[in-house]
């Protein structure tokens, strides 16, 4: 019998812990057994003169000087990419690829006879796939970035089709990005959200400042931004002046009006680590998106997040949640959105029973589980003869395939 493989994991995706997202997740078990860089964004398009864009430009810019990657607690080693934001431009990319994979080559000097692995979410990171010369390259895709707000379009369907045609394999979180994200006959394979179970079955003290709010509490979590339904959240707000409506989360858009209601309580963001101890408060847990086209291909995190805190949960219908019956109520459009809410207040205070159903539901969608199937992925994808190229040529910086 062969001995295992020994693996390094190049992950290009969002800032390390700013945002969790699913391969975040994931890498942070994948991290528990095998060494970890990961690589902070690179964007996916490029910056505006806004007050928010330059700011964030210049954060990046400045942690991008550090000398050396930094290891996050028990997590990877976290790179601050030096990189031109144009990615519009090829010769961007590939200069970008070449940067890159030269800021990383001392660190890859360190494990040498390891298998490496790229995987990213952001496929403007084909350059880079290209300069590295992985042994297996995955793309792994959590939404339909082409249709999300603030992105540039075009930018994103020309490098997905360049990340398409270069990954040995592409994961998706959605099925309904199957069939889109096929690539002449490949197929990608679809790896839905997951959840810390002892994260969040296990939080911390309440907030004092919540602690006595009047009962039921609806609550939200999440970036307040373009995708949230506010007019929906206001309606909730005044259909049922008695309970409180708890927001937990970055506001991107102006959400004034929401607040002045005297039953809406805005949190602002909360980091990861703490935030089982703040919506441990709601006795409701809200997807409340705009019920559009683009929330067919969405995989909401925050779904088995308040199933593990054993709330209730109602949402608008979103394909993906299908699975999940009947641990969600979903109901299309204001008036039935409201009416399924109400039939689900009347209930409260809740049965510790059913409490207990949906704990256990949480329990058996674990991001352990969804990390072993994605290393059964990367020994598949390392086993196929021919795939990897020359380890050699790994580190070259100087190979590119045509259109990058």
């Amino acid at each position: 019998m062969s001995a295992p493989h020994r693996y390094l994991f190049v992950a290009a995706g969002p800032d390390w812990g700013r945002h969790p997202c699913s391969l975040s997740h994931i890498i942070g078990v994948v991290v528990r057994n095998h060494p970890v860089i990961w690589i902070n964004s690179i964007a996916q398009r490029s910056p505006r003169l806004s007050r928010r864009d330059i700011v964030r430009a210049v954060h990046k810019g400045w942690a991008s000087l550090r000398p050396a990657p930094r290891r996050k607690h028990n997590g990877p080693l976290v790179v601050h990419p030096r990189a031109l934001p144009y990615h519009r431009l090829p010769s961007v990319r590939s200069v970008n690829g070449w940067l890159i994979a030269r800021q990383l080559r001392p660190v890859l000097a360190r494990f040498g006879g390891y298998k490496v692995i790229f995987v990213a979410t952001n496929p403007a990171a084909v350059a880079l796939a290209n300069s590295l010369q992985p042994d297996a390259t995955i793309y792994f895709c959590m939404d339909d970035y082409a249709r999300m707000h603030d992105s540039d379009a075009r930018l994103i369907e020309v490098c997905e089709r360049l990340m398409l045609a270069r990954a040995d394999a592409t994961v998706v979180t959605a099925r309904a990005l199957v069939d889109s994200k096929t690539w002449q006959g490949r197929r990608p394979i679809y790896m839905p959200q997951g959840v810390d179970v002892a994260h969040f079955q296990n939080p911390g003290p309440l907030p004092a400042a919540l602690s006595a709010l009047p009962r039921p509490i609806i609550g939200f979590q999440g970036i307040i931004g373009a995708r949230v339904d506010i007019e929906l959240l206001e309606k909730i707000a005044r259909r049922f002046p008695e309970a409180s409506l708890v927001l937990v989360g970055r506001e991107e858009v102006d959400i004034t009006p929401l607040k002045r209601l005297p039953n809406v309580h805005a949190v602002g963001p909360v980091a990861y680590a703490d935030l089982p101890s703040v919506i441990q408060v709601f006795d409701v847990g809200l997807v409340a998106y705009r019920d559009d086209e683009h929330v067919g291909s969405v995989n909401p995190l925050k779904l088995l997040e308040y199933l593990a805190l054993g709330q209730e949960v109602v949402s608008v219908p979103i394909p993906e949640l299908a699975a999940h019956e009947p641990h969600v109520r979903c109901a299309r459009g204001h008036e039935d959105y409201l009416a399924a809410l109400e039939a689900v207040i009347a209930r409260y205070p809740f049965d510790p029973a059913d409490k207990a159903r949906r704990l256990a539901y949480a329990a058996a969608q674990s991001w352990e589980m969804r990390a072993r199937d994605f290393m059964g992925l990367c020994d598949e994808l390392v086993g196929k003869p021919g795939l990897s190229p020359p380890a050699k040529d790994r580190m070259a910086g100087t190979r590119q395939r045509t259109g990058s």
